[in-house]
């Protein structure tokens, strides 16, 4: 079994994004958000809880896209899901008002204004 999101990885995710959905921002309730870690996959890797591995998504997208193959490849292009083989600081995330690259020092650099 793997240990819960350390709770200074979600204050300094809260930091970095507000404490708002990635995927439809302010229109899930602050109750519902979980923290999302990107690279997923079970069991306790060593960099799993590093601040480019994890955002906020509400529990329902969150089970959505662990259990709906089509959610789970939207997930993918929003850069919500990545591969456990690639590095999650090069991949972008798409949040609604814009695309980012997430730093494991808790920043994030946007580099587009327009998530489509």
């Amino acid at each position: 079994m793997s240990k819960p999101t350390p709770k200074a990885v979600l204050r300094a995710i809260e930091a970095r994004d507000g404490h708002v959905c990635v995927w439809h921002g302010e229109r899930c309730g602050t109750d519902t958000l979980v923290p999302q870690h990107r690279q997923g996959g079970m069991g306790g890797r060593k960099n799993k809880h590093r601040l480019s591995n994890v955002v906020w998504l509400c529990s329902l997208t969150n089970g959505l896209i662990e259990s709906d193959a089509a959610m789970a490849e939207e997930a993918r292009v929003r850069g919500i899901k990545v591969s456990l083989h690639a590095n999650p600081a090069t991949i972008p995330v798409r949040y609604p008002h814009g695309v980012f690259y997430l730093n494991d020092d808790g920043t994030r650099d946007q580099i587009s204004d327009d998530p489509y």
